[in-house]
C-alpha cells in the first residue's frame, strides 16, 4: 500500500507536466520524498509501463548518474465524441491530452433513426483511430457527449434535440464497438470542463459555460465542482419557457439564421434591384444576392460587421433569450465568469458588446462575459478530458499494468 501511494504521488507529478522529463532531484523536490523512495516508486511505474526512464552517466569522479523519468504518452489513448443533430466530431488523444487525430462528419439526414446515427458515429470514430494508428487494445476510455439531459448511467433522458435519442444509453451502444470504459455526459457539461482545462476559465472556480449555437444550454461549475442536478438536467434552461416569447430550443445561430432569412425575403418581395446601403437589411440582402435560402448565421454576422443598419433591432432579437438566461443564472449562482461557446464562438467581436449591455440592463451585478477561444471544439475537447479522467481512475489510480 505504501509503495502504491508513493508511486501515485510520482505519477501525479509526471502527469501534471508531461512535456519534459523530470530528474530524480526534481521529483524529490516536488513530492517531498527521499531519493531512494522516489527512485523505487518511479522504477515501479517503469515496470508497469506508464513511465519511461533514462540514465545519464556522470563524469568520472563526479557523483551518481543522473536519472530522468517521463510519462509515457503512448502507453494508452482516449477517444472524445461530440454527437449532434447535424454532425459528429471525434478526437483521439494520448495520455498527455495531445490530439493525435480529429474528424467531423455531417449526417446525410439530421432526422435519421438513432441506430443509423450511431453507426455513423462509430464509423467516424473508427476512422480517426485508424489514422492515429491506435489499435483497440491501446484505447483506454471513450467519452460521448450529447445534448439534452444525460443520466448518471449515460442514458439520454429529456430534450435531446437529436431525433430518436431520448432513451438511448450511449455507453451500452458504444461498448458494442469499443472494448474499454465508455462514459457519456451532457454537451454543455463537457464544454465547461474543456473551458477549465484549455479555455478561458482555467483560473475560475465558479463559472458557467453557455452553448448558444442551435440551442441554449449551460454547464455549471461551483467551487470547482460540476453541478449536474438530481437527474443531470441542471443546465437545461427550461425556465426560459416561462418568459413570454423565449425558449431554450433556439440558440443565437438559429435565431440569426431565421430572422436574417425573414428580412432578406421581405426586402426581396418589396424591392427589385440594388437597395440603398443605409436601408436596414440592405447589406445582408446584398451579401445573400437577394436569396433568403443563402442566409446562415455567419453571413448575418458578416453583414453586422459591415455596418448593416439593421444591427440594433436584429441583435436585440438574436441575443434576447441568451441575455435573460445569463441574467437569471447569474442571479441564482453568482458566477465570476460566463463563457459563450459553440457555433457562435467566432462571432464574439460582433455579439459580446451588445450582449454585455443587455445583461447589464437585466441585473445590477452582471458577471464577466467572454466568448470561447475553443470555438466549436469545446464539447469534443471536454469529452477527451473526461475520457482521460476515466482512464486515470481505471488504470493510474489502481496502478495496474499498461495494456500490452
Amino acid at each position: 500500500m505504501v509503495r502504491q501511494l508513493n508511486a501515485s504521488r510520482v505519477l501525479a507529478v509526471l502527469r501534471a507536466a508531461p512535456e519534459v522529463p523530470w530528474s530524480s532531484n526534481d521529483l524529490v523536490a516536488a513530492t517531498g520524498m527521499s531519493r531512494p523512495t522516489v527512485l523505487a516508486a518511479a522504477g515501479h511505474l517503469v515496470d508497469l509501463g506508464w513511465v519511461s526512464g533514462s540514465v545519464s552517466r556522470a563524469p568520472a569522479g563526479r557523483g551518481r548518474p543522473s536519472r530522468a523519468f517521463a510519462l509515457r504518452r503512448d502507453a494508452g489513448y482516449v477517444l472524445g465524441v461530440d454527437i449532434g443533430a447535424r454532425t459528429v466530431r471525434v478526437a483521439v488523444a494520448d495520455l498527455a491530452g495531445r490530439v493525435m487525430a480529429e474528424d467531423e462528419h455531417a449526417f446525410s439526414d439530421p432526422g435519421m433513426p438513432s441506430g443509423e446515427r450511431l453507426e455513423a458515429v462509430t464509423g467516424t470514430a473508427t476512422g480517426a483511430l485508424e489514422r492515429a494508428r491506435v489499435s483497440g487494445e491501446r484505447l483506454l476510455a471513450v467519452c460521448a457527449g450529447s445534448s439534452g439531459t444525460v443520466g448518471a448511467d449515460g442514458t439520454v433522458r429529456v430534450r435531446s434535440g437529436i431525433p430518436g435519442f431520448v432513451g438511448v444509453n450511449l455507453p451500452d451502444a458504444l461498448a458494442r464497438v469499443f472494448d474499454c470504459a465508455v462514459v457519456a455526459e451532457n454537451d454543455c457539461n463537457l464544454a465547461v470542463i474543456a473551458e477549465r482545462w484549455l479555455g478561458v476559465a482555467s483560473d475560475s472556480e465558479n463559472v458557467v459555460c453557455m452553448l448558444a449555437g442551435e440551442r441554449l444550454g449551460v454547464g455549471i461549475v461551483v467551487h470547482g465542482g460540476l453541478v449536474r442536478g438530481h437527474g443531470g438536467g441542471a443546465g437545461e434552461l427550461g425556465f426560459l419557457s416561462l418568459m413570454d416569447g423565449f425558449t431554450a430550443a433556439e440558440g443565437l445561430a438559429s435565431r440569426a439564421r431565421s430572422e436574417g432569412r425573414r428580412r432578406v425575403q421581405a426586402l426581396a418581395a418589396r424591392h427589385a434591384g440594388r437597395l440603398p446601403e443605409d436601408m436596414p437589411g440592405a447589406v445582408l440582402h446584398a451579401l445573400a444576392g437577394g436569396d433568403a435560402a443563402r442566409v446562415d448565421a455567419p453571413l448575418v454576422f458578416e453583414a453586422l460587421r459591415a455596418g448593416d443598419t439593421a444591427a440594433p433591432e436584429l441583435l436585440e432579437y438574436v441575443l434576447g433569450p441568451a441575455a435573460r438566461a445569463i441574467a437569471t443564472v447569474s442571479l441564482l449562482l453568482d458566477p465570476e465568469l460566463v463563457v459563450i461557446g459553440g457555433a457562435v464562438a467566432d462571432a464574439g467581436d460582433v455579439l459580446l458588446p451588445p450582449l454585455e449591455d443587455m445583461v447589464a440592463r437585466l441585473t445590477e451585478a452582471p458577471p464577466k462575459l467572454a466568448f470561447s477561444p475553443l470555438s466549436d471544439r469545446a464539447v469534443v475537447l471536454g469529452a477527451v478530458r473526461l475520457a482521460l479522467d476515466t482512464a486515470q481512475a481505471r488504470f493510474h489510480d489502481r496502478l495496474v499494468p499498461a495494456p500490452g
